[in-house]
C-alpha cells in the first residue's frame, strides 16, 4: 500500500498546487501567463522523463524507486521554501523528473511483490486516479489551514515513508523486451487528460477566483470528483469489453465538462451534478484504457512510462489551449463588466453624486482586480451605504459580475469537452484490440 501511496502523492502534484495559484500569485507578484509555469513545469517535465525513467525501472527498479523519492523529497522542501518564483518553478520541474522515476518503478515493483501483474496494475491505475482527482481537494484544505507552502511540507514525509516498502523485499530485477506502445490507448489517455484539465484546474479558479470561495470550502466543493471517480474505478470494472468501458467514461466526462460551459446560475452547487458525471467517467474510462495500455509481456514499467508521459503530455496540451480561450474570454467579460456595471449604477436609485462616485470605484476595482487576478467584492465597492436603494444596486452588480464571470469560463469548458470527446476516435478505431 506504500508503493501506491507513493504513486497517489506524486501523480497528485500535477494539480495539487492549483487552489493555492491566487496565494502564489500574491508572494511572487508574476503575471497569470508566468504564474502557469507553477503547473506547467511539473507536467511537462513528468511527460518527458517517464519513457527514460521507465527504461532504467526495468532493470533496477528498487535503486531508481529509492533515489526517485529522495529526490522528489529535496525537491518538495525546495519548493516550500522558495525564495523567488523561479527557484519555485525549477524545484517543480525536478519533482516532475524524480515522479517519473518514482511512479515508473512503483509499478514494476508492484508488478514482483503482488500476485499477478492485472492486480498490480489495478492498485497502480487507481492511486493515479485518486491522487490526480484529489489533488485540489488536499492542496485547498493544506492552503486554508497551514498556507500554500504546507502542501510541499507535508508531502516531503509521507513520500519518504515509501521506502519502508524497500526494506527486506526481494526485488529481482527481470528485464524484457520492450515491446512497442499501444497507441490507441496511449492516444486517447492524452486527449482525455488534456480536457480534464478544465475539471482540475479551470473549475478550481472559478470557484475562488470567480465566485470568490475561500480554498477549504473550494477544496471541499470539488471532493465529489475523486468519490465518483473511486466508486467508478471500482465498481465499473464489470463492464465488458474494456473499450465498452472506455467510450463510456469518455461520454461521461465530455458531458460534464459541456454541462459546465452551460452552466445557469453561479455557485458551487450547480458544478455537482457535473462533478459527477466528470468523476465517473475519470474512473471508468482511465481504467480500462490504462489496463489496456498496460497490456503485453513487456515490462511493467515501459508501458507505464508510455501511459504516464501521455497522460501528463495531455496535461501540457490542455494547458497550452485552453489557456488563451480562457485569458481571452475572461478579458472580454472584464469590458462587459465595465460597461454593464456603470449602466446599473446610472440606473440606479442612489443620489446622482454617489453615482459618480460609484462608477470610478468600479473602474478602479475592475483594474486592481485585473492586476491582482481576482473578482472584486461588490459591497466594498459601492461602499457602506444604507438603504434599500444601495442593496438593490450591490445585488444587481453582484449578479452582472457572477454571471459574467461564469460566461467566461464557458467557452474554455466547451472546448475540453470536444478534446476529451475526440479520445472517442482512437478508442473506436481500435476496440478490437481494446476489448482484448
Amino acid at each position: 500500500m506504500v508503493l501506491a501511496l507513493s504513486v497517489g502523492v506524486v501523480l497528485a502534484d500535477s494539480s495539487v498546487v492549483t487552489i493555492a495559484l491566487p496565494d502564489i500569485l500574491a508572494r511572487y507578484h508574476v503575471e497569470i501567463s508566468t504564474l502557469a509555469w507553477v503547473l506547467t513545469a511539473f507536467n511537462l517535465a513528468l511527460a518527458l522523463s517517464a519513457l527514460p525513467a521507465a527504461f532504467l525501472a526495468r532493470r533496477r527498479p528498487a535503486h531508481v524507486f529509492g533515489l526517485g523519492i529522495l529526490v522528489f523529497v529535496a525537491a518538495s522542501l525546495v519548493c516550500g521554501f522558495a525564495g523567488s518564483f523561479g527557484v519555485l518553478v525549477a524545484g517543480r520541474a525536478v519533482q516532475g523528473v524524480a515522479g517519473a522515476a518514482v511512479v515508473c518503478a512503483a509499478l514494476d515493483l508492484l508488478s514482483q511483490l503482488t500476485e499477478t501483474d492485472a492486480r498490480a496494475a489495478r492498485i497502480w491505475t487507481l492511486a493515479g486516479i485518486v491522487g490526480a482527482a484529489l489533488g485540489p481537494a488536499v492542496g485547498g484544505i493544506l492552503t486554508q489551514l497551514l498556507g500554500w507552502e504546507s502542501i510541499f511540507f507535508v508531502q516531503a514525509p509521507v513520500v519518504l515513508f515509501a521506502l519502508v516498502a524497500l526494506r527486506g523485499a526481494r526485488v529481482v530485477p527481470v528485464p524484457e523486451p520492450a515491446e512497442r506502445p499501444h497507441v490507441g490507448a496511449n492516444v486517447a489517455l492524452l486527449l482525455i487528460s488534456g480536457g480534464l484539465v478544465a475539471a482540475l484546474f479551470l473549475l478550481v479558479i472559478l470557484l475562488i477566483n470567480g465566485w470568490r470561495l475561500d480554498p477549504l470550502p473550494a477544496g471541499l466543493a470539488v471532493t465529489i470528483m475523486p468519490v465518483a471517480a473511486i466508486a467508478a474505478a471500482r465498481f465499473g470494472k464489470t463492464i465488458e469489453p474494456l473499450w465498452a468501458r472506455a467510450t463510456s467514461g469518455v461520454i461521461l466526462i465530455a458531458g460534464g465538462l459541456a454541462a459546465l460551459g452551460w452552466l445557469p446560475h453561479a455557485g458551487a452547487a450547480w458544478t455537482f451534478p457535473p462533478q459527477l458525471a466528470i468523476g465517473a467517467g475519470l474512473g471508468l474510462a482511465l481504467s480500462a484504457l490504462t489496463e489496456r495500455a498496460l497490456a503485453g509481456r513487456s515490462a511493467q514499467a515501459v508501458h507505464g512510462g508510455w501511459t504516464i508521459a501521455a497522460r501528463h503530455a495531455g496535461v501540457v496540451v490542455g494547458l497550452l489551449l485552453l489557456t488563451p480561450i480562457f485569458t481571452t474570454d475572461l478579458h472580454h467579460s472584464e469590458r462587459d463588466v465595465l460597461a454593464s456595471g456603470t449602466a446599473a449604477v446610472l440606473d440606479s436609485r442612489i443620489p446622482p453624486l454617489d453615482k459618480i462616485a460609484v462608477a470610478r470605484h468600479i473602474a478602479v476595482a475592475v483594474d486592481e482586480a485585473k492586476q491582482e487576478a481576482r473578482i472584486p467584492d461588490v459591497s466594498e465597492v459601492v461602499g457602506t451605504h444604507k438603504g434599500s436603494a444601495y442593496a438593490d444596486l450591490v445585488s444587481k452588480l453582484q449578479d452582472q459580475l457572477d454571471r459574467a464571470v461564469t460566461q467566461a469560463f464557458s467557452r474554455a469548458f466547451l472546448a475540453a469537452a470536444l478534446l476529451s470527446l475526440a479520445a472517442l476516435v482512437p478508442i473506436l478505431l481500435r476496440r478490437r484490440e481494446v476489448s482484448v
